[in-house]
C-alpha cells in the first residue's frame, strides 16, 4: 500500500493485540480477515454477527472499545471495524470514525472524492481481507515454504473473495473499470493482474463456484457451520487459522433488517430507528439492521 493512503487509516490499526475480541461475519471475507488479524496480532472471535443477530462467547458484555469488526459496517463509534463496504447514501453523511475503511476517507488519495450514491463506481471494489494483507504488508506472510511469491492458485482465490476479479473486466463501464486500476495502483496490488491477464471472468466465476468460495457462514446450535470448504482453504494457506470451533452462551436479537431503494440526495440519517450496521450495496439501494424499538 502507498504510503499517502497508509496515512489515511486510524492510529488504533497500529495498536492491535490480543486483549482486542473479533466480530466474523457471515462470508469468506469477514473469515480470511479474522484469520489474518489472528496470525498478525494473536486476537480472536469474542462475537458472530448474522446481521440479525449478535452471538456472544461469553455472558457478560464485551468492552465495546475491544472490539474489532472483521468486514462490518458498524455505525457504533465506540467500535473500531475494518471494513470495505459504501457507508454514505449522500455526500453529507457522517461516517464511524473507528472504521478503517477506504470509501470512508481515501478523498484526495485517488481523486474519487466522497463515496456516496453518486460516485459509487468510483469505489474501492475490492475485499476488506486485501485491505488488511496490504495495510500490513503481509503478502509474504502467507507465501508456502519453498515459494518466493505466492502461487496461481491462492491468487485465484484471494481474487475470488468479494468477487474483486470483476472490476478487471469492466471494460464496457468506464469510471468503474478506470477505478478499479486507480485502486490496484495505490493498494499495490499489481501481482493480481497476471491471474486477470490469463483467465476470463466466466473461468474465475466457476473458479470460484466449485471451490465454494462463496459459501456462507451461520449458526448451528450453540456453535457454527459453514457452506465454505475449510480443508480446502487450509491447504493453501496452512499458516491461517480458518477455526470455527466456536462456543456461543449468549445472544442479542437486533431488528430484521431492511433492504430498499432510495432517491439521491436521501441520508442515512433520515432512516428510522437506531442503526446498527449499514452497507450502500448498489448506487439506489441500502440495507441496514437497527437495534430494536
Amino acid at each position: 500500500m502507498k504510503q499517502v493512503l497508509k496515512e489515511k487509516f486510524q492510529s488504533w490499526t497500529n495498536d492491535i493485540n490480543e486483549d482486542y475480541k473479533l466480530i466474523l461475519t457471515n462470508d469468506l471475507d469477514s473469515l480470511f480477515t479474522v484469520a489474518v488479524l489472528k496470525h498478525l496480532f494473536g486476537c480472536q472471535v469474542g462475537l458472530f454477527y448474522d446481521f440479525k443477530t449478535l452471538y456472544s462467547t461469553k455472558s457478560e458484555r464485551f468492552d465495546k472499545t475491544k472490539l474489532i469488526g472483521a468486514d462490518l459496517a458498524i455505525e457504533d463509534k465506540e467500535i473500531k471495524t475494518f471494513c470495505n463496504h459504501v457507508t454514505r447514501m449522500t455526500k453529507g453523511d457522517t461516517v464511524n470514525p473507528m472504521s478503517a475503511n477506504l470509501n470512508n476517507f481515501a478523498k484526495g488519495v485517488y481523486g474519487g472524492g466522497s463515496i456516496q450514491s453518486t460516485t459509487y463506481f468510483r469505489k474501492y471494489g475490492g475485499s476488506t481481507a486485501l485491505t488488511v494483507l496490504s495495510l500490513y504488508e503481509a503478502f509474504d506472510k502467507l507465501l508456502l515454504p519453498n515459494h518466493k511469491e505466492l502461487t496461481d492458485e491462492q491468487k485465484k482465490i484471494l481474487v475470488s473473495i468479494d468477487s474483486y476479479f470483476l472490476g478487471a473486466y469492466l471494460h464496457k463501464h468506464y469510471e468503474g473499470y478506470d477505478y478499479f486500476y486507480r485502486w490496484q495502483r495505490v493498494l499495490e496490488l499489481e501481482m493480481f493482474q497476471d491471474i486477470f491477464d490469463n483467465s476470463t471472468q466466466k473461468e474465475l466465476e466457476h473458479f470460484q463456484k466449485d471451490k465454494k468460495l462463496k459459501g456462507s457462514i451461520f449458526t448451528k446450535g450453540t456453535g457454527l457451520g459453514t457452506g465454505l470448504d475449510l480443508d480446502y482453504l487450509k491447504e493453501h494457506f496452512p499458516m491461517l487459522d480458518f477455526s470455527l470451533e466456536i462456543t456461543f452462551v449468549n445472544y442479542f436479537e437486533l431488528a430484521k433488517p431492511i433492504n430498499t431503494k432510495f432517491y439521491t440526495g436521501m441520508s442515512k440519517h433520515d432512516l428510522n430507528g437506531h442503526v446498527f450496521s449499514l452497507s450502500v450495496i448498489n448506487r439506489d439501494k441500502v440495507v441496514y439492521t437497527s437495534y430494536p424499538a
